[in-house]
């Protein structure tokens, strides 16, 4: 689905997926979750969240846990000749485990995971690679390999000959100090030992001198030439290591992917349930049906005692109703519907379950058009009513029988009358082009254009007229009122300067 689908609030789905993600892969995946390319790909993802959503009910899991990343790693191990830190391998080490760990759970269930589940432990043979030459914390191994052990058991006799060399210079009060693999005397303040050797400057906190003797210098500059020779063979080691990973890695992608995969349908199954929400049935014709609907983010704000509950919507926008023309009150609720359907609609094609209390059904749209709030940009001297005029213009070029419309306000931003007859015009060449959705509108002509008009149908938002409130509730098949008036009155506009704008308003429907 192309389109501005971002004013739709979807940006913050994506916020609540990145916070509810495990992985960094998850969380790039959630920020640029975006409607699927198919009604089949659409479907995978959310089959996949029916399937951690269950398992997260029942108790019987996956739950990925935090996990690092491995593509900076993947991407240096490319190179040949690469050779990866003790730490990048052990995260791989950590990510081929928690593959293994997890084909159980895939095996089981399987919708989980549409690439199978022998891509998560493809690579696995690495563990043990990297086992028999890291130590958990990342380093090499003294055994890593037969040159490894005789360098370090070189190191270990040359380090015990130097300490025993040494000690002559202990017995006055000096320390042995260690710098690297060179052994020294620290000489305490005041001390009046002299040593002859090489002075390495102030000890420890800048008090005494450190010392090393001459007779250790031989013997240390041998500890770091075998020590030099211990690094250049870890490196040797990791390089090799490296090797193994630059083999695997289409292997190694894949189990990212999948790892990727599983950690955005566990968030999305998370984000089902806070939501109380199910899947859409997805079918290819361009058609929409929410009954008992709401706003992701009001009802979330409603769960967390921070606003009220939301007033469910029900809708239907198909072959026989394909444009649905709200109309009522300020404040009613009629961009909070717009958007609503809107976002829902774009939650369900990405794979997202949608919030809703009775059936979903969410067809294919390729492109979808939404004009919300004021388009008016100072940068380009746009007014108002240029900004919807530039929409309308891009609207008309493009829209066909599987374009999604969402126009809050339509020909607003000049004179009600022309305004009204660009909308009716604008209405019904969609309509003939066979495009669906949901316009809002203040205009009375409208309304009476869309009762007379094949393809259009009113709704509007009910008003409680007792309690002169909103209920935010959209009711089919009537049109609505704006009652401004009604509302300013009770907004508490002084009574005397309604009671003129009311005779004001009947005039002007008297010269009609």
């Amino acid at each position: 689905m192309e389109g501005d689908w971002k004013l739709l609030d979807f940006e913050g789905i994506r916020r609540l997926l990145e916070k509810l993600s495990a992985t960094p892969m998850g969380a790039d995946a959630a920020r640029n979750l975006a409607p699927a390319p198919s009604v089949a790909a659409a479907r995978q993802l959310q089959e996949a969240i029916t399937a951690a959503r269950f398992g997260l009910e029942s108790g019987s899991g996956p739950v990925l846990p935090e996990l690092p990343d491995p593509r900076p790693a993947l991407r240096q191990a490319a190179a040949t000749g690469a050779a990866l830190s003790g730490q990048a391998l052990r995260n791989l080490h950590r990510i081929l485990r928690v593959g293994q760990e997890l084909r159980p759970f895939v095996e089981a269930r399987p919708a989980l995971l549409p690439l199978g589940p022998e891509v998560l432990d493809a690579p696995s043979r690495l563990i043990d690679a990297i086992d028999a030459v890291l130590l958990p914390n990342g380093s090499v191994r003294e055994d890593g390999n037969g040159t490894l052990r005789e360098l370090h058991a070189e190191l270990k006799q040359e380090r015990e000959a130097v300490q025993r060399q040494i000690q002559p210079h202990l017995r006055g009060g000096g320390k042995a100090h260690w710098a690297g693999q060179r052994l020294s005397v620290h000489l305490p303040d005041g001390s009046r030992e002299e040593i002859r050797g090489v002075r390495r400057g102030a000890g420890p906190g800048g008090h005494g001198t450190v010392v090393e003797p001459m007779e250790l210098v031989a013997p240390n500059n041998r500890l770091e030439k075998i020590s030099g020779n211990i690094e250049q063979e870890n490196q040797t080691v990791l390089r090799a290591l490296t090797d193994q990973v630059r083999e695997l890695l289409p292997a190694l992608q894949k189990l990212v992917d999948a790892l990727t995969w599983l950690d955005l349908a566990i968030a999305g199954a998370q984000l089902s349930l806070h939501l109380q929400a199910q899947a859409a049935e997805l079918v290819d014709e361009p058609v929409l049906q929410f009954e008992g609907a709401v706003h992701p983010q009001l009802w979330l704000a409603h769960v967390d005692h921070r606003g009220p509950k939301p007033k469910p919507l029900s809708v239907r926008i198909d072959a026989e109703n394909p444009i649905l023309v709200v109309t009522g009150p300020n404040t009613g609720g009629k961009s909070v519907s717009l958007k609503t359907v809107g976002l829902l609609a774009v939650m369900a094609q990405s794979g997202l379950h949608v919030p809703v209390s009775g059936r979903a059904l969410v067809g294919r749209f390729s492109k979808i058009f939404v004009d919300m709030g004021d388009p008016q940009s100072m940068a380009f001297a746009l007014s108002t009513f240029s900004g919807h005029i530039a929409m309308l213009k891009k609207l008309l070029a493009e829209a066909d029988n599987s374009t999604l419309i969402l126009l809050d306000e339509l020909g607003t931003g000049t004179d009600p009358e022309e305004g009204a007859a660009m909308a009716m015009a604008v209405l019904d060449e969609l309509a003939r082009r066979g495009v669906r959705g949901m316009v809002t509108t203040h205009l009375t002509p409208i309304k009476t254009f869309a009762a007379e008009h094949p393809s259009l149908q009113n709704a509007s938002m009910r008003f409680d007229h007792e309690r002169l409130e909103p209920t935010y509730e959209l009711q089919i098949g009537v049109p609505g009122k704006s009652l401004g008036l009604l509302i300013a009155e009770k907004s508490g506009l002084p009574e005397g300067l309604v009671r003129d704008a009311r005779g004001y308003l009947e005039r002007l429907h008297q010269g009609a």
